[in-house]
């Protein structure tokens, strides 16, 4: 027997009475940080805004999410029309920001996505139709200061071959029992980030150089096969400095399975290595 609620209602009866105007409807958008390892320097892509709001700031690519479409469904759409990225991508919610004023237009709570590939699908990447230009910016974050209270960090993202150098100060609080996080633009900044995006950056950032390797997230910066060299070589990339060679293969080798496959690095043939996803649950690593 269908349920009915307090009126005797079905579900069907329900519908047909309820009035969804009753509400003001916000707008929702995907964003995405997408991030690659390039010739041994992590990577994040940006688009550079045709119109307004925030005309001709650096941002995520991302847009609106159609009525009848899943988030995911809009989060590859996206990729492929502003990037021509759809292989090979890795991608999970980060946040979710909805400050009312966040955006001039309308009320636009935003789902942001980190979305991480190996460096041979960005071959095609170009800006969509809502974008005047696209790039992808060496990525880094630094800590100046770090104490019980808080600290302070640099947020840098750089574009050589378009001279273009964005820097951010980013001071973290310790507030009861809770970190308080502020950004502010540097001085020596040629360009800024849209809207409350570098917000987005710098959790996803915190993220990525923290939990790279515990989580396996790492090896979606990597081919499918890849040698001990190329591994260590994104996780330097992504954590910003070096790493002892032979404790980091130690650890790192409990998460991949060897291929039986070698290939040539200039010196003598390596091993190849692909990540597996079950070693978390095997019983040595418990």
């Amino acid at each position: 027997m269908e349920p009915v609620n307090e009126r005797g209602e079905t579900l069907e009866q329900f519908l047909e009475r309820y009035d969804d105007s009753m509400y003001r409807h916000p707008s929702n958008t995907v964003d995405m940080v997408m991030m690659t390892v390039q010739d041994g320097a992590l990577k994040i892509l940006l688009v550079k805004r045709r119109d307004h709001p925030f005309i001709h700031d650096w941002a995520l690519p991302g847009g609106f999410i159609n009525f009848d479409e899943d988030m995911e469904t809009a989060v590859l759409r996206e990729l492929q029309e502003e990037t021509s990225i759809c292989q090979r991508t890795y991608f999970r919610q980060l946040y979710t920001f909805g400050n009312a004023d966040r955006d001039p237009r309308t009320r636009v709570i935003t789902t942001v996505y980190l979305s991480m590939t190996p460096p041979e699908t960005i071959r095609d990447t170009k800006a969509g139709d809502d974008a005047m230009d696209s790039a992808w910016f060496t990525i880094s974050k630094k800590t100046l200061e770090a104490d019980s209270g808080g600290r302070k960090s640099v947020l840098d993202l750089v574009c050589e071959e378009k001279g273009v150098r964005i820097s951010y100060e980013i001071t973290d609080t310790v507030r009861s029992n809770y970190i308080e996080t502020r950004s502010q633009l540097r001085p020596d900044s040629g360009a800024k980030l849209a809207a409350d995006h570098v917000k987005a950056v710098n959790m996803a950032m915190d993220q990525v150089q923290h939990r790279a390797a515990s989580t396996g997230i790492l090896f979606n910066l990597l081919p499918e096969s890849f040698t001990l060299r190329q591994v260590q070589t994104a996780y330097e990339a992504v954590i910003g400095h070096p790493t002892d060679t032979g404790n980091f293969r130690r650890d790192i080798k409990k998460m991949l399975v060897m291929t039986g496959e070698k290939t040539k690095t200039g010196g003598k043939p390596a091993a190849l290595y692909r990540f597996n996803p079950m070693y978390a649950y095997l019983e040595e690593n418990l």
